[in-house]
């Protein structure tokens, strides 16, 4: 599936590099390709499954994808959790800025051991504000790579 066949002969860290320098060409390769879109049936829920909520991964490192209103979805690296005044915030890198997101509903992200959120929507709206710079809050959309959870 990776095209080579000498990985049984690298150490875990020959590993960890390549694969970064794959991802890196792939990401480069790609980089003006419109993002895919979820399908009406992902979307709106598959017609025979009563899905009652979805796993929002929030560990560092995992992408997500940012909506900004009518501005088409740009992806984002997660930073992880972090406890703020009030409410916790997740981390957002988004082209080298980093972005604290509060829920806009007012509920704290508090991730479970395995760095997922039980969420109610394929989407969750936030609150976003750069973490270095002017407090001006943004409303935004953050999708991960969920799990539907009947």
């Amino acid at each position: 599936m990776s095209g080579r066949d000498d990985l049984d002969k690298m150490t875990p860290a020959e590993i960890a590099d390549w694969a970064a320098r794959d991802w890196a060409a792939a990401r480069e390769a790609h980089k003006d390709d419109p993002l895919p879109e979820f399908s009406r049936v992902k979307r709106d829920d598959h017609p025979h499954w009563n899905v009652t909520s979805y796993e929002f991964h929030t560990r560092p490192g995992e992408r997500v994808l940012v909506g900004k209103g009518e501005e088409p979805q740009v992806e984002g690296t997660l930073g992880g959790v972090r406890r703020a005044r009030g409410q916790d915030e997740l981390v957002v890198d988004l082209a080298g800025e980093v972005w604290a997101c509060t829920r806009a509903d007012g509920t704290d992200w508090a991730p479970k051991d395995n760095g997922r959120v039980r969420v109610e929507t394929l989407t969750v709206a936030v609150l976003a504000r750069r973490v270095d710079g002017p407090p001006d809050p943004q409303e935004w959309t953050l999708q991960t790579n969920m799990e539907g959870q009947p």
